[in-house]
């Protein structure tokens, strides 16, 4: 208890002491005395120290709030980003759309001797040989076996080979077992097509047939389908000789393996 008199005592006789020097030494003074630069030199060190200590601890605060904010309005920008893509995305697919119905008008206002039906393609049977597609509507719809199926423009996808109540299944020109009449839009040259294990579709023709690459092929008028359907264009011609023929390489019109949206065609009696 002494102990600690004692030592309270000295520290009160000590600050005592230092504000006494202090008031002594600044009455009355402008330049520091020699008791000013001791207490001088000896304060300012601890005076840098804690200012700057303060300006880090201040900046490192500083800093990450300004990281927390930079964060939050990466977060918001990512959101935004998202936001655009999507809308992005909804707008190619309305354009898409709507180009494949302007497309279809365009090929219904001068083919209005058909009855249209849309359907979405719901499935494809699995195989490396056949190329057969379901659609969402049958019977229920009027569909029957054998009626054309198109795309928007006009295209020919192929024939319907099996209908139930509200679904159909289609056979593609691409199918090894189609066999098509077609003919030649610029010559009128007429021949055969159909498809092959590899998905694609293959013209048999005469040899003193006149056609070359790029020429339009269209069904023809003995075929079981609508006459004038568009099946694609020659990318090459082959000379058999010995067959006394020419194997003509067709490009699709239709884009199989996009294919989403279809249009059985029927023939209004």
């Amino acid at each position: 208890m002494r102990i600690k008199n004692k030592l309270l005592i000295s520290v009160v006789l000590i600050s005592v002491l230092l504000i006494s020097l202090i008031a002594f030494t600044s009455h009355g003074r402008t330049r520091p005395g020699v008791i000013d630069g001791l207490f001088g030199r000896i304060i300012t060190p601890v005076q840098r120290v804690f200012y700057s200590s303060g300006e880090f601890f201040k900046n490192t605060f500083k800093s990450l709030y300004e990281l927390r904010d930079i964060k939050a309005e990466n977060e918001n920008l990512k959101e935004e980003v998202e936001k655009l893509k999507e809308q992005n995305r909804q707008l190619i697919q309305m354009a898409l759309e709507n180009s494949r119905l302007r497309s279809l008008l365009e090929f219904k206002d001068t083919n209005a001797q058909f009855e249209y039906i849309g359907a979405n393609v719901t499935g494809r049977d699995p195989g490396n040989w056949y190329d057969v597609y379901t659609i969402n509507k049958g019977a229920g719809n009027g569909i029957l076996v054998n009626d054309a199926v198109i795309v928007g423009n006009g295209y020919l996808v192929g024939k319907v080979i099996e209908v139930g109540a509200n679904y159909s299944k289609i056979m593609a020109i691409i199918d090894e077992r189609s066999s098509i009449s077609i003919i030649v839009n610029r010559t009128r040259d007429m021949g055969i097509v159909s498809g092959n294990a590899d998905s694609d579709v293959i013209a048999i023709m005469e040899l003193e047939a006149d056609i070359v690459k790029g020429d339009d092929i269209i069904t023809s008028e003995y075929s079981t389908l609508p006459k004038g359907l568009h099946i694609g264009k020659v990318k090459s011609v082959e000379k058999q000789g010995k067959k006394l023929q020419k194997l003509v390489f067709i490009e699709p019109s239709v884009d199989f393996k996009r294919l989403e949206e279809v249009f059985v065609i029927k023939p209004i009696e």
